[in-house]
């Protein structure tokens, strides 16, 4: 059979796998191995050509052609070494002049990135560049799949016998993937600031302003386990002035409500991690450590916020949309609880244990607050974790 033949008879519901090939060569030292070329056919009922009339950007529709993926692959490890694409015309069966190969490193790229495409983060309508970074934690390859599903067999025969539906596995995993995030956020600086360059944070708080906008779960488990949760339709950084929601004037990084059968406000106000906790300097008197102008600067700012949202606000509050029609929704202020989140107890931690003078003065500050309650970032994580954990 001709060669034209061969090609033109080939099906498209086949693939087609050569005979062993030896390759190398003993006398130069490159070790004999047999390779296969494996080879799949696509026949397309029409094409698709970019054109321009008149300086517009066109479409083209043309007849359809015989394509031919190619693959060249050693036997003993199935690595492809050479992949070409390889066009046709259907009636002459000859090749087009034009095609192009991938080789090495170059396939595996090629792979990655059809692998990526169903997992491509596309909810907004903007144009933006995903790195290879974010890509890589999304996807997962089949080996990988099965070493989940190995290592967590437990959890599996669980699911199974119980009523474990779909939207809890999901939600437990994004959670724990939104655990990992905190974590390195908290722990790995060159990490931080490359995420803040990632989605153009224009300061530290905003990172982690960003990182809680979408996890509000851990804001509902971890202050108090008391559950809170967004005022609907409403951002979780909020305008505070008297408690118009709209209007300008002080700002609180999060306004939530506890969610029960009356709901109630409750403010917090969001710093960095790195944030210091004590005035490290010297001490104030002789094991006596005064809190940091950051702290105290911050817990005065939320204790005027909400003074002056109880002054201007009316006990009961009836929220409205947009164009003023009630949602239903009503909130009551009856001195609001508050919180600030703020730095790490590993400021207190040294080479040879926790510098007790430093922590005890902390706690002891912080315990003799009514309001606003401090919680630290690493204190928040571990909440957070204990939530992950309880769900599993």
């Amino acid at each position: 059979m001709e060669e034209f033949d061969y090609h033109s008879n080939k099906r498209t519901d086949k693939t087609y796998i050569s005979p062993a090939i030896k390759t190398g060569d003993e006398s130069k030292g490159i070790p004999e191995r047999d390779i296969r070329i494996v080879s799949k056919i696509i026949d397309s009922k029409e094409s698709y050509l970019f054109a321009k009339i008149k300086n517009e950007l066109v479409i083209r529709v043309t007849d359809g052609e015989r394509q031919e993926l190619k693959a060249n692959i050693f036997e003993d490890t199935r690595g492809v070494y050479v992949l070409t694409f390889q066009k046709f015309t259907k009636q002459s069966g000859n090749p087009h002049k034009f095609s192009f190969s991938f080789v090495g490193e170059e396939i595996l790229k090629l792979k990655k990135f059809l692998l990526s495409l169903k997992d491509l983060p596309i909810e907004s309508k903007e144009k933006r560049q995903v790195s290879d970074l974010e890509l890589s934690e999304v996807i997962l390859t089949q080996s990988q799949k099965r070493n989940i599903i190995i290592e967590n067999q437990d959890l599996f025969f669980d699911i199974v016998k119980s009523d474990i539906t779909k939207s809890d596995i999901v939600a437990l995993g994004y959670r724990k993937k939104q655990l990992e995030l905190f974590d390195k956020l908290l722990n790995d600086t060159k990490y931080f600031i490359e995420y803040k360059n990632q989605i153009k944070a224009d300061k530290d708080e905003s990172v982690w302003q960003k990182f809680f906008e979408k996890n509000t779960w851990i804001f509902g488990y971890g202050l108090n386990f008391i559950f809170t949760t967004n005022i609907d339709g409403k951002k979780l950084e909020q305008v505070v002035k008297g408690f118009d929601f709209s209007s300008s004037g002080k700002r609180t990084d999060a306004l939530l409500k506890t969610r029960g059968i009356i709901s109630a406000l409750c403010f917090v106000e969001i710093k960095k991690h790195d944030t210091p906790l004590i005035y490290n300097n010297k001490p104030y008197r002789a094991d006596c450590w005064r809190i940091s102008d950051e702290l105290s600067g911050s817990i005065s700012q939320l204790q005027k916020t909400v003074q002056k949202s109880i002054k201007a606000l009316q006990t009961k509050i009836e929220i409205r949309d947009n164009v003023g029609n009630p949602t239903g929704e009503e909130l009551f202020l009856y001195n609001p609880k508050s919180y600030i989140v703020v730095g790490s107890l590993n400021e207190f931690k040294t080479v040879n244990g926790v510098n007790e003078e430093k922590y005890s003065s902390f706690e002891i500050f912080r315990n003799s607050l009514k309001q606003p309650e401090v919680i630290t970032f690493d204190e928040l994580y571990e909440r957070a974790k204990y939530i992950v954990k309880s769900a599993e």
